[in-house]
């Protein structure tokens, strides 16, 4: 863990699996650390609150809640929805496939899952009801919700793919079809609030678009040599990172 002058806080050894993924709750109070199995929920202090496992398979994914008193895990066989602070289950929500992107809505009601097979798999918690959306061209390793949980932005296609949530959506609607070129998209990230969206693909490609205004794109630029892996917004939601394969960061800023 690292202050933000770039210095070294804090060094979580563990002699557990790679670490693969990192996420830290909306207060800040809890860094979520997915290695292996295991999910530790830890405090920036380093103390262990709670582990989370084992799982049935590799975790590939972590939400929380916008409470940060839940957190959701993916992995083979769907996902597991935890309290953070006791390590408890609260909820197993089952699908036979290898989920390896998750999403949890701002607002509570859907988590949405991407899968190896190119589809993203959908469960509303109210109702119980879960849905799937295929047809990608590639397995969807990134999937990003708008700060009103009115859109699922989607990888896996060279055009990014927006699911509409309002009204009856998205089940048995047609998309929104963002433009791109030949190569696939593997990042997608909403700005913290209203419809600013960026992407990254395969050629090192990155777009940015105002869903809110019109769709093409305010960004359009590929800088980058290798992959798009990450994208990430600043608080301000006019700044966002891209982080590609190769190990290259840009900071772009939008007009």
């Amino acid at each position: 863990m690292w202050n933000d002058d770039g210095a070294l806080r804090l060094d979580l050894a563990d002699d557990a699996a790679w670490v693969e993924h990192l996420s830290w709750s909306p207060d800040g109070e809890y860094l979520a650390i997915a290695s292996g199995r295991i999910v530790q929920i830890v405090r920036p202090s380093g103390a262990t609150v709670a582990r989370l496992g084992p799982h049935p398979s590799t975790v590939t994914g972590l939400a929380w809640n916008r409470a940060g008193e839940r957190i959701a895990t993916s992995h083979y066989g769907g996902v597991t929805i935890w309290t953070a602070r006791t390590g408890k289950v609260v909820r197993k929500l089952a699908w036979k496939g290898s989920m390896i992107s998750l999403a949890w809505s701002p607002d509570g009601r859907v988590v949405a899952s991407g899968e190896q097979d190119a589809s993203v798999h959908l469960w509303r918690l109210a109702s119980g009801e879960d849905s799937r959306m295929g047809g990608y061209a590639s397995k969807v390793k990134s999937l990003a919700w708008d700060s009103r949980s009115s859109m699922l932005a989607t990888s896996g296609e060279p055009d990014v793919i927006v699911w509409e949530f309002r009204g009856r959506g998205p089940e048995g609607s047609e998309p929104i079809q963002l433009p791109g070129d030949d190569a696939l998209v593997g990042a997608v990230a909403f700005a913290p609030r209203g419809l600013l969206l960026a992407s990254g693909a395969a050629n090192g490609s990155v777009r940015a678009w105002d869903l809110a205004n019109a769709i093409a794109p305010l960004v359009g630029v590929g800088a980058h040599e290798g992959d798009i892996s990450v994208i990430s917004w600043t608080g301000g939601g006019r700044e966002f990172l891209a982080t590609d394969a190769v190990g290259g960061v840009a900071l772009w800023r939008l007009p």
